[in-house]
């Protein structure tokens, strides 16, 4: 060792070794790329120790820097908490600027309840469509908080349970074979509308029933649970759509609503954020508003 690293160093290298990329971590620093290139490179040679080595198009660390990162990361997490806990928070001031991600089905009421806030400070994107990309968005601190179905399977994450909703079948009000019920046989025979959107490898509703959805015919694979239900409402196609979405434009766009022919697993909707973020002071504020605002989902 030449030299010993500075706070601001290890804070950098941390940064790039738990989002896995220099760009993810500049964005995650407010910084640019070539500042973390240089960062890193020195305190390479102030550690005599290479870090990084190039994989592919990306990079992967070596085994001192896994070593290394292993040993700082909890005091450096610690460290970041005392620091936080130290400062306050005043949403008043809008300095601050959040943005979460969120179900399609809740962004209009989240919108309402976030517009009587002083300042508007509060940013809402759709949910990412795979687990991979929703953990990296955590990750890289894109998003302060989410809202989803599952949580990431990581340990850098924690979560708490919001509200339950159902599933229903949508289907239009003239369609000429669907009236009031519908059987399981049916459920297999008509055209589907389904969303292309992930969770676990597997679409929503698996997770939430035990029989064989292979059966149904799929006829759309959509982005939007939205537009999957306008689509449905035009044509002779059926989606499941979280029920509280469709009471919302059960009349607007003339739907019939029905129960699942099938047993089926409430839905759980869960509130996400980063464990280091767990105490900061505008994090926890973020959360009791989500919280606030979505009690009244239930």
């Amino acid at each position: 060792m030449t030299q010993k690293p500075t706070l601001n160093q290890l804070g950098v290298f941390s940064a790039v070794m738990s989002s896995g990329s220099f760009s993810r971590a500049a964005e995650q620093l407010n910084t640019n790329q070539s500042t973390i290139s240089t960062s890193i490179a020195k305190l390479k040679q102030d550690l005599g120790q290479e870090l990084f080595i190039r994989q592919g198009r990306g990079i992967a660390p070596t085994r001192f820097a896994q070593s290394l990162y292993e040993q700082i990361k909890l005091p450096l997490a610690q460290l970041d908490d005392t620091l936080h806990n130290m400062s306050e928070f005043d949403p008043d001031q809008g300095q601050h600027k959040f943005v979460i991600t969120a179900p399609e089905h809740m962004h209009w009421l989240l919108l309402n309840k976030f517009s009587e806030l002083k300042p508007h400070n509060i940013e809402i994107f759709d949910q990412p469509d795979t687990d991979e990309a929703l953990l990296d968005g955590l990750n890289s601190q894109r998003f302060d908080a989410m809202i989803d179905i599952m949580p990431p399977n990581s340990s850098a994450v924690e979560s708490c349970q919001l509200f339950d909703s159902d599933f229903v079948i949508v289907c239009s009000q003239d369609h000429p074979r669907v009236q009031q019920s519908i059987s399981q046989k049916q459920f297999n025979s008509e055209s589907h509308a389904v969303l292309e959107r992930t969770r676990q490898h597997l679409r929503s509703l698996h997770h939430f029933t035990n029989i064989d959805l292979s059966q149904r015919k799929v006829a759309y694979h959509g982005r939007s649970l939205f537009s999957n239900m306008l689509l449905c409402s035009q044509t002779e196609l059926i989606t499941a759509i979280p029920e509280f979405l469709a009471r919302q434009f059960q009349s607007q766009l003339n739907l019939q609503l029905l129960p699942p022919p099938f047993p089926c697993k409430p839905i759980t909707n869960y509130l996400i954020w980063l464990k280091k973020h767990h105490h900061d002071p505008a994090q926890k504020w973020l959360r009791s508003q989500l919280i606030e605002a979505t009690q009244s989902f239930t």
